[in-house]
């Protein structure tokens, strides 16, 4: 776990942690330098639980390099990865152990709560029409959350270091997806709390917002094609990527924008796996491969100053 300004629900997850009905567990905390009362609330549950071990930084060094911190201080042959605001069902680290079987990494789903604990009603996947075999659904779309994870120690030390920028788990979930070595199991195992002070939500929110993507997230997805390219240009396998990378940072003729229109709406249920699967002749399809290009084009225009 690393927390960050955590006080407000901190207790309820780290109650939900020494519950839990697997035993056999250490608890790395790392703090990324905290100025509320996060460090005094974690020194009085390292006080009552053995199982909890504390790390604070002298510096902050920003979510990523603290997960990768806190994952390098693990000791055990498996490492689940854990948010500070969540609440974790008790069997949760029973269930992933028991199904990870020869993968490298197996990942699950989760409910939304709100601020006060609520059931919103959604889930984290409302379809699981993805295939973990094939890593091109995780290109333009994370769906491989940090907080549902837990992997094989030897799997994630493959993973290290995480590149400078992007998002940790979704740089895990496509060395594991390309590497077939993750797995989905389409339980619900953590409370996942929506809220305005959280970490992606603070980035996402505090940047211009263009359509239904943000500038933030555009940068992102753009940083991340770019070293999800490297892997596969290594391997001989970018023919795909690079037309969705055009798409985001080569400028490109009218014809060309069109061309990749056409490549998304041909590949939409790759790409799009968190949205209903559609037939090839759906209008409904075309409408969102369309506010998506548009979206990323419009985003290109700020960032870039071209399209």
């Amino acid at each position: 776990m690393c927390t960050y300004n955590g006080e407000k629900y901190l207790k309820y997850q780290l109650d939900s942690l020494v519950a839990q009905t697997y035993k056999n567990i250490e608890i790395i905390i790392v703090d990324d330098c905290s100025n509320d009362n996060t460090k005094s609330i974690l020194s009085e549950y390292q006080s009552r639980y053995v199982q909890i071990k504390l790390f604070f930084n002298l510096e902050n060094i920003g979510f990523n390099k603290n997960f990768e911190k806190a994952i390098k201080l693990a000791k055990g042959v498996f490492i689940a990865i854990c948010d500070q605001d969540d609440v974790w069902d008790l069997d949760k680290l029973e269930e992933l152990k028991a199904n990870i079987g020869d993968k490298g990494m197996i990942f699950s789903n989760s409910r939304l709560i709100d601020e006060t604990g609520f059931f919103q009603g959604k889930h984290l996947f409302e379809s699981s029409g993805f295939t973990s075999s094939d890593y091109r659904f995780i290109l333009i779309n994370n769906y491989v959350a940090g907080h549902t994870i837990l992997a094989k120690a030897h799997f994630i030390e493959q993973t290290l270091p995480f590149p400078e920028h992007g998002y940790y788990d979704w740089w895990i979930g496509f060395i594991a997806t390309y590497n077939q070595q993750i797995i989905f199991l389409d339980k619900v195992l953590t409370s996942y709390r929506v809220h305005s002070n959280s970490v992606i939500q603070k980035e996402v929110s505090s940047s211009n917002s263009i359509g239904g993507i943000s500038i933030i997230q555009y940068k992102s997805c753009k940083f991340q094609l770019e070293t999800f390219y490297k892997v596969l240009k290594k391997n001989r396998d970018d023919t795909f990527i690079r037309k969705i990378i055009s798409l985001y940072s080569k400028k490109t003729n009218l014809l060309k924008r069109v061309f990749i229109l056409f490549f998304l709406y041909y590949h939409y249920n790759i790409l799009f796996p968190l949205h209903k699967r559609r037939k090839l002749t759906s209008i409904t399809r075309f409408k969102i491969v369309k506010r998506y290009w548009r979206d990323v084009l419009e985003c290109k225009l700020q960032v870039l100053g071209f399209i």
